[in-house]
């Protein structure tokens, strides 16, 4: 069984912190970095923070982040804290709630060319250096709730200094 946290991270770019996705004790970026060297993955941003630019690309994520019970989804990740949206480098995982636990099954860079939040994922070029994961769903739901919780901290921030551009929280039905 694999380990997932929600951490607090320090930018390798700047002074900025935030929150991410550390694995058996790894921050994924790096790892990435690490498998695939010169690929600039270290450094990508958790999809699931409060910097997404399109909502509709957020709503995608907070869908595909965790299917229903006998479900796989294919859900982005990480993404590119240039451009905070599904055009620029985009890391994907193939999803599957298996009850107890959650199967990351492998991981990919989206390779979909049509512009339309529903449809990535639909080319993906899965990584070979890189196996599945496997999570208990205690430790993801509690990463997710990381996520959730510094989320709204950072919305609510936001929506104080731009009170003209409230949205709506994707995660909440």
């Amino acid at each position: 069984m694999n380990t997932i946290k929600a951490e607090i991270d320090k930018s390798d770019y700047g002074t900025d912190e935030f929150l991410n996705l550390k694995i058996d004790g790894f921050w994924l970026d790096e790892k990435l970095e690490e498998l695939y060297p010169n690929n600039m993955y270290k450094g990508l941003y958790p999809t699931l923070l409060f910097a997404m630019e399109i909502a509709q690309e957020e709503k995608v994520v907070w869908n595909r982040i965790l299917p229903k019970v006998g479900e796989i989804a294919i859900s982005p990740i990480l993404m590119c804290p240039d451009d905070n949206d599904f055009s620029c480098t985009l890391i994907l995982a193939e999803i599957e709630n298996c009850k107890n636990t959650i199967k990351w099954n492998k991981l990919g860079i989206d390779k979909t060319t049509e512009y339309d939040a529903e449809k990535v994922g639909s080319k993906v070029e899965w990584f070979e250096k890189i196996s599945g994961f496997e999570f208990s769903k205690a430790d993801y739901e509690k990463m997710l709730s990381e996520f959730k919780k510094h989320y709204l901290i950072e919305k609510t921030n936001w929506d104080k200094r731009n009170p003209e551009f409230k949205q709506k929280i994707p995660f909440e039905k």
